[in-house]
């Protein structure tokens, strides 16, 4: 076995467990949990303690994500939606506040970093206000625990009454450019973690979007349900506290969403409920007619499972303009009028359905998941980690990173033709799509891959955040042209370019982005450039927008990035010519 960590810091720099727990007992003392309109409304103490209530009862909870920029704004999103389903004989239970990217940086630097797409909240009382406008409960997921603010964000929320707090996957996904201070923040998520398990009686729950970190990453789904018992033994046995896990967004196929949903399940002692189960966004596209029929897929499918396996897992319809822009209040609304419908008419499909080969695929995945994670575990302990210390096992396992994981530790047959060595048991479905788009786009193209157009042309790649399907169906393309590719992953910082370019003689960068920050991001690349005195051409695909000042959503930033000089076609069919010309031209 060949591992390269590639540590930040030495982990036995971390503080040992009897100083951070004397720590959380301080933090504890001095913490409260709130009441929010929802919590009053419905009796009830924490969310969880709601969702136990929905899973006996056989009520299915429903989730949408908000992600406009301003109190103001979110707010009258909320008493609309609220209002309008509710009128019509609808309801929801959750909104998802998409937080900027700065809420997961200390106060005191803030001012040093420019403001992205989503909300700030600059006082206690803001954070309080998001659940006092109407009895929907709040969830803060991104920049929460696993970022640089991770005790204070929790602690703030907590008091807000908010107690289903995340979310954990992006400590290992997402980096805060510009401020290296990896020990720092994983202390910090130790700490907020151990002080969520100080409320875990009142039904506290920490939260994981497994496709927002290294689950989206593996090929395999039973070294992904592997991954989710790494994560749960880390929060749970290691810190004390209740792990609610989140799937959906990477997963097209919908029976794999019943069966993933029933494997982790079979690997959740405690019954921890889930926090909620996001919509299928592969499929997404700007055909809008397209999106409607996506969105029925995944929720009917999402609803059957509820009902017969009730997880506590909020549905969330995503709405079918997401891949165009932030949706509108109304197209939420419309969202939810879709899964009324799939919930409807669950029922009817439900009893068709041969559960007994659910619960044996469900315990495939399980029986391989456990495999994978006692490989990691007896690796990590051979190699001196001590995995009886959350932050250790954090720090190595996000120095390892998931191909690595898959490598040394997956479940699939040994084949070294095979994308990572190994046949995956069951592959994921980001990894069929990725397959799929590639094998179309290639053929469509193959007769001019087929002269190899850019062999000799070396091409740097990279991500802006965790999102990696473009930018995988990008490289196959260009490989099968003959370019020699340096796949730098995913959430790379700008200046993470600089050394890679010199060292390869590149000439060409490519960027996938999809978080919000195309323009300040690509300027950022651009200054880093010149200063390093690199000639090298921009080139970038995604989504591409950002926040403007005076805007409460993001807008389409094309322009302004062709004015830099940054070519945008964003088309993969016209990928070829794109590199050819940016060659050309310098």
């Amino acid at each position: 076995m060949k591992l390269e960590i590639k540590r930040r810091f030495n982990e036995k720099d971390l503080p040992d467990m009897k100083s951070l727990t004397g720590a959380v007992d301080t933090l504890h003392q001095a913490a409260s949990v709130g009441q929010t309109l929802f919590l009053k409304h419905h009796g009830v103490k924490s969310e969880g303690e709601f969702k136990k209530r929905c899973a006996a009862e056989g009520r299915v909870m429903k989730h949408s994500q908000i992600g406009w920029n301003s109190c103001e704004a979110t707010l009258d999103g909320f008493r609309h939606i609220y209002g309008t389903l509710e009128e019509s004989g609808s309801y929801i239970d959750r909104f998802g506040i998409s937080l900027d990217w700065i809420m997961g940086v200390p106060e005191d630097v803030r001012h040093k970093f420019p403001i992205g797409t989503g909300l700030v909240l600059k006082t206690p009382e803001d954070w309080a206000a998001v659940g006092q406008a109407v009895p929907v409960q709040p969830h803060f997921g991104d920049h929460m625990i696993g970022s640089l603010n991770s005790v204070e964000n929790t602690r703030l929320a907590l008091g807000a009454g908010v107690t289903t707090i995340g979310n954990i996957s992006q400590y290992y996904t997402y980096d805060y450019p510009g401020l290296d201070r990896e020990r720092e923040r994983t202390e910090e998520m130790v700490k907020a973690v151990m002080l969520m398990g100080r409320f875990y009686d009142l039904g506290a729950i920490v939260h994981s979007n497994l496709d927002d970190g290294y689950g989206s990453l593996f090929h395999d789904v039973t070294n992904m349900v592997g991954w989710a018992m790494l994560e749960r033994h880390l929060i749970e046995d290691l810190m004390g506290a209740g792990l609610g896990q989140c799937y959906g967004n990477l997963f097209s196929d919908p029976m794999l969403r019943i069966i993933f949903n029933r494997a982790i399940a079979k690997a959740n002692p405690r019954n921890t409920p889930g926090s909620m189960v996001n919509g299928n966004t592969i499929d997404y596209s700007t055909n809008i007619p397209r999106n409607f029929g996506v969105m029925g897929a995944y929720t009917l499918a999402d609803a059957i499972c509820q009902m017969k396996y009730p997880t506590g897992h909020a549905i969330s319809p995503i709405p079918v303009t997401e891949a165009v822009r932030i949706p509108s209040v109304d197209e939420i609304i419309e969202g939810h009028r879709v899964i009324d419908l799939m919930m409807e008419k669950a029922p009817y499909y439900s009893r068709f359905i041969d559960w007994d080969k659910v619960e044996a695929e469900a315990e495939l995945l399980v029986t391989c998941g456990r495999i994978f994670f006692e490989r990691v575990m007896n690796g990590l302990d051979d190699m001196r980690v001590d995995i009886t210390h959350p932050g250790e096992l954090l720090c190595v396992l996000k120095g390892i990173g998931p191909e690595q994981l898959e490598v040394n530790f997956g479940v699939g047959r040994s084949d070294q033709s095979a994308l990572r060595g190994r046949v995956p048991v069951r592959p994921t479905s980001i990894i069929q799509t990725i397959s799929e788009l590639k094998n179309k786009l290639v053929g469509n193209q193959k007769s001019k891959l087929a002269q190899t157009p850019l062999k000799g042309i070396t091409v740097v790649m990279g991500s802006s955040d965790v999102h990696e399907l473009g930018k995988e169906v990008c490289k196959t393309i260009i490989q099968e042209a003959g370019a020699t590719v340096f796949d730098l992953g995913a959430t790379v910082a700008p200046e993470e370019f600089v050394d890679t370019i010199r060292e390869t003689d590149s000439r060409v960068v490519m960027i996938s982005t999809y978080n919000g920050i195309a323009l300040s991001y690509a300027e950022e690349l651009l200054k880093i450039f010149r200063d390093n005195g690199l000639n090298v051409k921009l080139l970038m695909g995604g989504l591409l927008n950002e926040n403007m000042e005076g805007r409460n959503l993001p807008v389409d930033v094309s322009k302004e990035l062709i004015e830099l000089g940054v070519n945008c076609n964003n088309n993969a069919e016209k990928l070829v010519e794109d590199i050819l010309e940016a060659v050309k031209s310098q």
